[in-house]
């Protein structure tokens, strides 16, 4: 299998399964999956793990549990087209997370987009366009430089003045809360355990109809329902006199 486009990142929001109105997600770079035991002989329990990271630190890592976390909601973007995909804490969403984590993690595989001393982590130096919620707090704080490659929001300039970065911020803001209210809206589409993920080259399909639906770019034309109705027709019409 072959992707259309290189994911230039893949962002995953975490929250316990416990959580409630006031609990706040962890969130993170998706750096792998790990299958680890806990303890010896038939007590032995087997941990399913998910590695999380930061964009500048990528030497730090953070395993969480899934038997005690459950997928909030994937963030990438594929080329320059951003997706969200939120996800309801009932298993058959949550099987759904897991499966898009295992194909995403398969093809960075495939692309050698893993550490040298490690196969099971992916290298964060690969992923690029990378937004300021997937960096370090303490980074965070002191703005956005060089590092956080927003050069091609530049036009290729080396730095940027404090009014531009002041109206990054204001958009920044405003896309976070425009996210936090689509977390709010439930999956409208499920799929039954019987059926089957799409190919990816469908799935890639679809993206591109919903963002151009999104942008105000797509056309439909609808069929005719009644084409033997000739009303408005100026050749077919006739004057009663």
């Amino acid at each position: 299998m072959t992707t259309i486009k290189r994911l230039k990142y893949l962002g995953v929001e975490m929250l316990r399964i416990d959580a409630t109105k006031s609990s706040k997600p962890e969130i993170g770079l998706f750096r792998g999956l790990r299958t680890r035991t806990d303890g010896e002989g038939t007590t032995a329990k087997i941990l399913r793990l998910i590695i999380l990271g930061t964009k500048d630190k990528e030497n730090s890592i953070k395993a969480l549990n899934l038997a005690v976390f459950n997928v909030l909601s994937l963030k990438m973007l594929y080329g320059t087209t951003k997706e969200l995909i939120v996800f309801k804490a009932n298993a058959v969403d949550q099987k759904k997370a897991m499966e898009l984590l295992e194909l995403a993690l398969e093809e960075f595989q495939k692309e050698k987009r893993m550490v040298d001393n490690d196969p099971e982590i992916i290298d964060v130096k690969t992923f690029g366009d990378v937004p300021t919620e997937f960096f370090s707090k303490e980074e965070n704080k002191t703005g956005v430089d060089n590092s956080y490659n927003y050069n091609s929001l530049y036009n290729g300039q080396c730095g940027h003045t404090n009014s531009s970065w002041q109206e990054k911020e204001v958009e920044r803001k405003k896309q976070k809360a425009k996210e936090d209210k689509l977390r709010q809206i439930p999956t409208l589409i499920q799929r039954s355990d019987a059926e089957e993920l799409p190919a990816l080259k469908i799935m890639n399909s679809m993206k591109k109809k919903v963002a151009a639906i999104a942008s105000g770019d797509y056309e439909y034309k609808l069929a005719d329902p009644d084409p033997e109705d000739t009303f408005g027709d100026e050749k077919k019409s006739s004057t009663v006199k």
